[in-house]
């Protein structure tokens, strides 16, 4: 059990590293790729875009927070998840103000909206990269 809280200790470290990724990411598509390809395609790119930026961060920092089973490695995308998400719904409702309603369709596909499909790769990211290494 100690184990566990070691890799989730650390999971929490570097989900800092994600935000900081995720905000410039949103900072990216809503400054300049919004004006250059449209809404859509900036929200295509923009998916991505933080696919990749996941993505490598999870391969930078996967062994160092060494996880040592599958369930581990799920539980480090878990903690990451509940990080972004949290982020997530924090800036949409207090900061910018957003309804509900208006943040549910950010993370429906069929309203244009790719943060559902953006978290799922939160989740199974480390697992995959634990699953490949």
């Amino acid at each position: 059990m100690a184990g566990l809280l070691v890799v989730l200790l650390k999971a929490l470290a570097a989900s800092l590293l994600l935000v900081v990724a995720e905000i410039a990411n949103g900072n990216l598509r809503v400054r300049i790729l919004n004006r250059r390809l449209g809404k859509r395609r900036a929200k295509v790119w923009s998916l991505l875009l933080g696919c990749l930026l996941i993505l490598v961060i999870c391969v930078l920092t996967l062994p160092w927070i060494n996880p040592q089973t599958r369930l581990e490695s799920l539980a480090v995308g878990s903690s990451w998840l509940l990080v972004l998400l949290a982020l997530d719904l924090y800036f949409g409702r207090y900061v910018f103000r957003f309804s509900w309603q208006r943040i549910g369709e950010d993370f429906n596909p069929l309203k244009g909206g790719y943060l559902s499909l953006g978290m799922l790769w939160v989740l199974l990211c480390p697992l995959l990269v634990f699953s490949w290494g």
